[in-house]
């Protein structure tokens, strides 16, 4: 008896939890070795990054593309993971289990680096190599229920992983502030960065990859597949399922609504179908290999799940056709059009005996299908500048004089802009200035005017630059940074100069007032053509030079927005304030 429980106390003791973490991280190299190093050149970079250390050469990388390095490594540590699960499951040889993954994560790798590869939507590449972690070992192999089993185990993973993410980073960043608070201990503030990076990176995701099931043909079954069917059936019986009917009838509904009345379906009704199609894909997902014994609700939608889909679809079709007839593709529309599309599929399969119902279908063509359209010629980013480059030309080849059809031009070339595309439509013999917006050399050369404010459909203009840059202070000697302006709000008192003079600024219509305590106040007025022509230099520097009563003052905006109703007017403004303390005595 005691030499059970001192066995057992043994097996649960420190050494054994430790020898045991060490097993699964020896597990996870011997496994994923590809993977692994991946990961541990994304944990290098990162760490070099925090430390400002340049690990590759000049010529390779500047500080500008740090950023993008470090998510082409992480798209080649889910590229080489996906592939090495589809390698072990099909049972390859070892070196098609080596070749293989490094194959797979040097071409996303090269997908996601801008230097080699144009056009990628970065979120949508990534999340598409995500999805396809869990689909890769059951790609023309397996059955929906051992997908379901090996899916669930493999989120149980990631979930370790988090945990020890959690437990080793607040840990020992635990430990480091005990000693710098009881002992007076200088720690170096960049430690805690390296600490949470290391383990962010490279620990907590070796463990996580060490519990990666190993298993690929288990079926759900014995204590832990009924309790997994009660959790499944009260979530399909009870909350699921029974939104799903009720969302279904308003969709049906305002179908018919259109029918009777002709009316134009609303811009958000194509993101209101992705909404529902997305929720019954996650559901059947879920729930569907414990559903033979649901109630009548549950079975009901399981059997008609399709035909729920063929009204919303149709009104996701109409509305998107609607919407490019008038104003071209968008990377939104692609992807919206995408999706209709992926779902016509899956309904369509239903009529296969063989794939209905099969959840590695319902999982792999959405995930692959995302993949396709992220990246080249065929993506979103591609697709969308070949219809609004077409669009342009249409418009401005056409010798229209019609102002809205010049607006409608001026739309397309701010979203060319947009994606760094605008020199593709340059005309014949144009020669760019690099000390001017292209957007606004390339209007001009056609005959537009880059300042146009009237614009169909436009809501507002924005300009968002949160990247670090250098400027000319242009002969000011004073700066205040963090600066927030919001119309018509009066700040709480002010700030305060180097000089001692206090001052407040408050954003009125379309110009910004600065009150001293003692003296008149100043209105500068801002030129809405100027707040238009920034929407069209997002994420480029950008000075607004103001003058009033002899005096000057720049705003470096990080942030602005401005409505556009019947005018337009600056809201919001967030960034920094240069001005001459000589003109605020």
């Amino acid at each position: 008896m005691s030499g059970r429980l001192r066995e057992a106390r043994d097996s649960a003791g420190w050494l054994a939890s430790l020898r045991e973490a060490l097993a699964a991280m020896g597990d996870a190299l011997s496994r994923f070795p590809v993977t692994v190093i991946f990961l541990f050149l994304t944990a290098a970079q990162t760490n070099a990054m925090v430390a400002g250390v340049d690990l590759l050469p000049g010529w390779a990388i500047d500080a500008a593309r740090e950023e993008d390095l470090f998510f082409a490594l992480m798209a080649a540590v889910l590229a080489s993971f996906a592939a090495t699960l589809f390698a072990q499951a099909w049972r390859l040889s070892g070196w098609a289990v080596l070749v293989l993954p490094v194959f797979a994560g040097v071409a996303a790798f090269v997908v996601m680096w801008p230097g080699f590869t144009e056009r990628t939507v970065e979120w949508a590449f990534m999340l598409s190599l995500a999805a396809l972690v869990p689909v890769a070992p059951f790609t023309g192999r397996g059955t929906g229920g051992a997908f379901w089993m090996f899916t669930a185990r493999l989120a149980f993973a990631a979930g370790l992983g988090l945990i020890a993410f959690a437990l080793f980073g607040g840990g020992i960043s635990a430990i480091l502030a005990s000693l710098t608070h009881l002992f007076g201990l200088d720690v170096p503030s960049d430690l805690y960065e390296h600490i949470w990076a290391s383990i962010g990176l490279f620990v907590a995701p070796l463990f996580g990859l060490g519990q990666t099931p190993r298993a690929f043909d288990e079926e759900p079954g014995g204590h832990e597949h009924d309790m997994m069917r009660r959790g499944m059936r009260a979530l399909g019986d009870f909350a699921a399922v029974p939104l799903l009917i009720v969302y279904a009838v308003i969709l049906h509904l305002y179908a018919a609504k259109i029918g009777f009345t002709g009316e134009v379906p609303q811009g958000q009704i194509g993101w209101l179908v992705l909404t529902y199609g997305v929720c019954i894909v996650a559901v059947l997902l879920l729930t569907k290999p414990f559903l033979d014994t649901a109630r009548a609700p549950t079975r009901f939608f399981v059997r008609f799940w399709p035909l729920f889909l063929l009204v919303p679809l149709g009104l996701l079709f109409y509305a998107l056709s609607l919407r490019v007839g008038a104003f071209g593709w968008t990377t939104q529309r692609y992807f919206l059009g995408l999706f209709g599309l992926v779902t016509l599929v899956l309904v369509a399969l239903q009529a296969v005996p063989r794939l209905r119902g099969d959840i590695r279908v319902i999982a792999a063509i959405p995930a692959f299908a995302l993949l396709v359209g992220s990246f080249g010629p065929q993506g979103a980013l591609g697709w969308s500048i070949k219809s609004q480059r077409a669009r342009f030309f249409e418009i401005v080849q056409g010798g229209t004089s019609d102002a809205q059809a010049k607006t409608e031009a001026l739309a397309a070339l701010r979203y060319l802009n947009g994606r760094n595309a605008v020199l593709e439509v340059a005309p014949d013999g144009f020669v760019p200035n690099e000390d001017e917006s292209f957007y606004r050399q390339v209007a001009i050369a056609w005959g537009l005017d880059p300042d146009n404010p009237v614009q169909r459909g436009r809501q507002g203009f924005s300009y968002s630059n949160p990247d670090i840059a250098a400027f000319a202070s242009d002969g000011f000697d004073t700066v205040i940074q963090n600066a927030q302006f919001h119309l018509d709000t009066v700040p709480v008192g002010g700030v305060e100069l180097p000089g001692g003079a206090v001052l407040r600024l408050v954003l009125s219509k379309n110009g910004l007032s600065v009150e001293p305590e003692k003296g008149a106040v100043t209105l500068f007025p801002i030129d809405t053509a100027e707040i238009i022509a920034l929407s069209s230099r997002e994420a480029q520097p950008a000075k607004l030079r103001l003058e009033a009563d002899g005096r000057e003052i720049v705003l470096v905006p990080t942030y602005l927005y401005a409505r556009s109703d019947s005018e337009t007017i600056l809201e919001s403004f967030s960034g920094s304030v240069l001005l001459r303390s000589a003109d605020w005595p």
